[in-house]
């Protein structure tokens, strides 16, 4: 068979990212860096890969940015229209579970959406985190903690190290930070700063700039966020 000498194989994009989620006793901590790349170009040094869907239940964004905008803004309308017809909160479970659900049904039609996500939150039966990956199965953090994304295998070398079950709220942001600088200083996908919420019953809560750049003083990374 004659192959047109014009015709190019149509190599996949590469993305790249690092995102990680932490449960504590009292709650969870989501952390994430700020670069969006394409293949080889920055296409973001501001990217927002932490997103609310209600006030106690956030998501982390690692793929293909378009199919998780989109997937985010779905997940978000349709909780606030069950809100109304159930007349409660939802669980984070059934936010992990809607989800997936859509994200199976477009990967059995063969157009998945290239995206993996945590998703966390507080409920009444308290913290939760669950992992998503682009097929919609879903897996809750048995563990304490969740990292996805190019840098994830990084974060994971510290998570498994420094990890305590018990830990306090204080002591899960900086292990959150901990990883995510780890990532930033070993992974070129990853980079420009950090982001990070602490959700608890209370609600979510984004730490401030000048927040994140105390605690990466105090585990001694302060270098990576100015470099960033």
């Amino acid at each position: 068979m004659h192959v047109n000498d014009n015709y190019k194989k149509i190599s996949p994009l590469i993305t790249g990212t690092t995102t990680v989620g932490i449960v504590f006793k009292d709650g969870v901590i989501l952390a994430a860096d700020k670069r969006a790349s394409a293949e080889y170009v920055i296409s973001s040094k501001r990217a927002k890969k932490i997103i609310e869907i209600t006030p106690r239940i956030y998501i982390t964004i690692s793929g293909l940015v378009a199919d998780c905008q989109i997937l985010a803004r779905w997940l978000r309308q349709h909780l606030k229209q069950r809100y109304i017809v159930i007349e409660r909160e939802p669980l984070v479970k059934e936010a992990a579970s809607l989800l997936s659900l859509v994200m199976h049904s477009y990967f059995k039609q063969l157009l998945p959406f290239i995206s993996h996500f945590l998703i966390a939150g507080y409920d009444r039966c308290g913290p939760h985190l669950y992992f998503l990956d682009h097929t919609g199965s879903v897996n809750e953090a048995r563990i304490g903690f969740f990292s996805s994304g190019s840098g994830s295998p990084i974060a994971y070398s510290i998570l498994e190290t420094y990890y305590n079950k018990e830990m306090t709220e204080e002591e899960a942001i900086k292990l959150a930070i901990r990883a995510i600088a780890s990532a930033i200083r070993r992974d070129a996908a990853t980079g420009d700063g950090i982001d990070c919420v602490v959700i608890t019953k209370e609600g979510g809560r984004r730490l401030k700039p000048e927040e994140i750049e105390k605690y990466l003083k105090e585990v001694g990374l302060s270098r990576i966020e100015r470099e960033g």
